[in-house]
Order: structure tokens, then sequence, then C-alpha cells
């Protein structure tokens, strides 16, 4: 039986792909870059070309829901999708409970004194917000589509072994239940083990980077890996326009 293939959203990325139509069914993508790389606009991008399709669920950690749907409008992408804001959950759940209690601390309570204040106290350790999004994950529906951007958040506040074997987990799901997930990452902000751990699990991985050429910036899209299709590493010119990232020429790796 063929393999389904899926839109990045970007055409001439997916021509650069398999079969020159996109990833298949069930892959699970990473997208490195450094700040400023575009790397959450190319989430943004791939996570609107399944609106209409698919059931498509972003999980934010570093923009409001609003500022999302702001750039979403911007580039006149679908805005059919779910929004889940781990940041903003983080902040409410547990940085504005530990603000309280450092108030609290501060004008004079003693620990003691904190302790029965209950509500107040740190709650971090009670809420685990990789196994809550691999929960969500699980109840989605096929044909599904997931973004998570990013890894970063994971990788700060949670054991990198447990966000590993989340990443695992929620690939399996994804090739068993027909879905394809879309990670992002910051380059060079973790231990090189657990990169390269990521990478390994991945189907595909892309870094963005922005070379300087004399006076100018150069943008550039490397496919660094396809699973089982090593002849597509390639290296990709690519301009952020009015469409969102787009890819302008295309050398391929020998």
């Amino acid at each position: 039986m063929a393999e389904k293939i899926v839109s990045t959203g970007i055409e001439r990325l997916d021509e650069a792909l398999i079969n020159g139509e996109g990833i298949v069914l069930g892959s699970s993508v990473l997208i490195e870059g450094s700040s400023g790389s575009g790397k959450e606009l190319l989430s943004k991008q791939f996570a609107s070309a399944g609106v209409g399709s698919e059931t498509v669920v972003y999980f934010s950690t570093d923009e409001t829901s609003d500022e999302l749907i702001d750039v979403f409008e911007q580039y006149r992408w679908a805005t059919d999708l779910r929004i889940v804001n781990i940041g903003t959950q983080y902040f409410e759940k547990v940085l504005s409970r530990e603000l309280q209690a450092s108030r609290f601390k501060q004008e004079g309570l003693s620990v003691s004194e904190l302790r029965n204040l209950g509500s107040y106290g740190s709650t971090s350790d009670q809420i685990n917000f990789v196994a809550d999004m691999v929960y969500e994950i699980s109840k989605l529906q096929p044909p599904f589509r997931v973004v998570i951007d990013s890894l970063d958040f994971f990788l700060q506040y949670y054991n990198p072994l447990e966000v590993l074997s989340a990443v695992r987990t929620i690939k399996e799901y994804a090739q068993a239940n027909g879905g394809t997930v879309m990670y992002t990452i910051s380059d060079g902000a973790h231990e090189q083990k657990i990169h390269s751990q990521l990478e390994a699990i991945c189907d595909l991985v892309i870094q963005l980077e922005v070379g300087r050429m004399a006076a100018e910036f150069e943008n550039r899209l490397i496919i660094k890996k396809i699973r089982n299709h090593p002849e597509k590493a390639a290296v990709m010119i690519y301009a952020v326009t009015d469409n969102g990232l787009t890819p302008e020429m295309i050398t391929r790796v020998a």
C-alpha cells in the first residue's frame, strides 16, 4: 500500500521531500534554529496547512493565544485550530503561586505558616505538563497534526530523559494513528547528547540558519535528515515573504 503524503504547507519544501509532495503521514519533524531564524513561523505555516483536512493542535510555550492568532491572521492562514497554551498555564498554576508565596515570605510569614496556606505553595512538583501533553495527544483521532513549540520549555523544567520518553511515545502514537508531529528546538541550548537523541527519534530534521554574506544576511534551510532517504539532504535558500517562509533555490548535498 502506498504511503500517504501530507504537505508541510511550503510548496518548494514539499518538492524537495518525499515524491515531491511532502512528508509521510505519521512522521515526526524536528525544526532546529537560533533565535530569529524563523522556526516559530515555519511551525505555524505547517499547522495551518492541516486545517480543514486534519485535526490541528498547537502547543505553545512562549506566546499568548492572541499573539498566535495575530500571526496567523497576518499571513492569512486558517485559524480553525486548537491552541493549548502551556506557557500561560505554567504561569497561572506554578509561577504566580510561587510569586505569591515569595511575597508572603518577604512580609514576614514563617515557613510553617506558608505551608499552612497550601494554595499559595509551589505546585511545580504536582503538575506535569509533559504527561498532560502526551495525554492530550493520545486522545486525538486520525488524521491529526500537532505542533509543539517548543521543546526548550520542557527541557528547561523537566528531566531530559522524561522529555525524550514523551517524544518517543508521541512518535509511536502518531505512526500508529495517522498523525504528524512537529517540534521546534533552539540550537546550542541543550546538551548535545540530548539534541542528538532527539534527531535520532525524528523522521525529518530541518535546521534553519541565518548566515552573513558580506553586508547582507542569507537564510538557509538545511534538510539534515529524511529517514531512509539520505539522497534528499539539501540546502535551500529562503526568504520571509507575505506567504511565510519561501524557499528560493535548492542545492543537493552530494
